[in-house]
């Protein structure tokens, strides 16, 4: 399955010229695409009235909202932040279902937010469990997905 990304670009992926696209390249490929939904950043949803449903759920809001005014000291800061990336990976990442973040434990002195993505691959017919650790830098708002 193509990602919007690869959608828009338009490059050749495996699968096109007749190999299958194995696990591993699959994950790899979602794990990519989550890092670039993570890194962007999108006001959308906030700034769209809640008259406008399709619009809240469109391609306007592609992207997180800024957490750099939260403190990750406060529990219903990070359970903000939790729902919210829930939410956002649910609704602009088709190919994962039944999104669950987990936040570890804020370190001391850190303005880092580390979490883990649990969630169902789609696989076409097929489903997978898979497993997602991704650290938030809220100082640069940058996210690495591994």
């Amino acid at each position: 399955m193509r990602s919007v990304f690869d959608r828009l670009v338009d490059a050749p992926l495996p699968e096109d010229s007749g190999r299958p696209m194995s696990l591993t390249e699959f994950r790899a490929q979602v794990s990519h695409d989550l890092e670039s939904l993570l890194n962007t950043r999108s006001e959308g949803a906030r700034t769209i009235p809640a008259a406008f449903e399709a619009c809240r759920k469109s391609s306007l809001t592609y992207g997180i909202s800024d957490f750099s005014s939260f403190s990750l000291l406060s529990p219903q800061d990070r359970d903000r932040i939790r729902r919210s990336l829930e939410q956002m990976v649910a609704l602009h990442e088709p190919r994962l279902t039944r999104v669950r973040v987990h936040l570890e434990p804020q370190r001391p002195f850190e303005r880092a937010l580390r979490f883990r993505m649990d969630a169902m691959l789609t696989l076409g017919a097929e489903r997978e469990k898979v497993q997602f650790d991704a650290v938030l830098q809220l100082n640069t708002q940058l996210c690495q997905v591994r």
